[in-house]
């Protein structure tokens, strides 16, 4: 029977075992880069499949675990899963939720190190019709913007002579059984800006004697939306959003000083830098008009993720030949949230693939939300994608 024949029933045999994995994981959060009972968990399952073990690559709690097919050289691909999980209190009411208090898998990354395990668990049934290798990586840290755990990994050189990566993300939007793949960019870079702004006290009474930092701040957050509004190509989207101002000591001291925080996502380079030129800029010209001194931070986060064409098509390939054409989900946009996986995709071939991971009926959980988990039977699904995606690179 040919590997692809297999894959479908060896997924079927392993799915229970996949679900419990998924449910020690979200049982067991881990905040990022303090995955090492995760890490520990994974390394235990790579062992047990037989696959070699590499443990703190790139000098984080990471874990990759590397196949080797029976049939001699071929190619590398490398399937990745991230494991680190939020602050976020758990609202499910699930018999397995977070033993941890104020730590949960709110973002699906149980999900997501369950499939890679069950990928895994899959391809190494069959290593004696495999030609060439698979690299499993379990990633630490991908909801640490900008200090994610991507880019240790790729530099490590692990991953050298890859010849494509492939991840994916559950999403909630997507019924279970739909596989959302696109062309192009599919998560937006994302940026951490900082402005300060430096004024003068002095008696609320008499504010002509200050220099009023809040009333410059404000100016300031409405000029700034008209960058995207005005002065940023449509063609290449940008979103900014500050969500934290700090400023002033008493209600009737002028402030001399107001700090705002903020994030700007953009898909193109041309965006990103503008952006940055242009707050610079804008921040400049309010010195002038309110006298105040400023300070600009533009953190540079995660790039954009970028979907290569033959990539994506190879997912919607095997996507079809697997489950039908009507699995492909009428995905037409791209989300403006961010993604490390964008580390690897700048260094290597492959693409980034959304999981549909809700059950049709029930409510529509956003990540990061407290109520938010994946229903299980999407990851069967995500398990003979991933393993289906690996063999189809291997052979291309």
């Amino acid at each position: 029977m040919a590997a692809e024949d297999r894959l479908k029933t060896l997924v079927e045999q392993y799915t229970p075992h996949i679900c419990e994995l998924r449910r020690t994981f979200h049982r067991q959060p881990e905040l990022s880069y303090e995955e090492q009972g995760t890490a520990r968990v994974i390394a235990a399952e790579f062992r047990s499949l037989g696959l070699e073990v590499h443990e703190g690559v790139g000098g984080i709690p990471s874990v990759i675990g590397i196949l080797h097919g029976a049939q001699g050289a071929g190619p590398t691909v490398a399937l990745r899963a991230d494991m680190d999980a939020l602050q976020i209190t758990e609202a499910t009411d699930l018999p397995f939720a977070s033993e941890r208090p104020g730590i949960m898998h709110a973002c699906g990354h149980d999900g997501h190190m369950a499939i890679l395990l069950g990928a895994a668990r899959v391809l190494a049934s069959l290593r004696q019709e495999l030609s060439g290798t698979v690299i499993f990586i379990g990633q630490p840290a991908e909801e640490k913007s900008p200090h994610g755990g991507a880019r240790a990994i790729v530099a490590s050189g692990i991953l050298e002579g890859v010849k494509a990566v492939y991840g994916l993300h559950v999403w909630p939007t997507l019924p279970v059984g739909q596989v959302g793949v696109l062309n192009g960019p599919v998560m937006a870079a994302s940026d951490h800006v900082t402005v300060t702004l430096h004024g003068q006290s002095s008696h609320a009474a008499m504010p002509h004697r200050g220099v009023d930092a809040i009333v410059a701040a404000g100016q300031f957050i409405m000029a700034a939306q008209t960058l995207v509004s005005r002065q940023i190509n449509p063609l290449y989207p940008a979103v900014l959003t500050f969500g934290r101002i700090a400023g002033g000591s008493r209600y009737n001291i002028v402030a001399d000083e107001v700090t705002l925080e903020g994030t700007c996502r953009t898909y193109h380079a041309e965006a990103q830098d503008l952006m940055e030129t242009k707050l610079e800029g804008l921040l400049q010209g309010l010195d002038v008009m309110y006298g105040t001194q400023s300070e600009l931070q533009y953190e540079r986060g995660y790039g954009a993720v970028f979907n290569q064409p033959d990539q994506a098509d190879l997912v919607r390939r095997v996507v079809t030949d697997r489950f039908g054409a009507g699995a492909l989900a009428a995905v037409n946009e791209p989300a403006m949230t961010a993604e490390d996986f964008s580390g690897y995709l700048k260094a290597y071939p492959g693409a980034f693939i959304w999981l549909g991971a809700t059950a049709p009926g029930k409510p529509v959980w956003p990540l990061h939300n407290a109520h938010f988990a994946v229903d299980e039977a999407c990851l069967p699904v995500g398990t003979e994608m991933m393993a289906a995606l690996a063999l189809a690179a291997l052979q291309e």
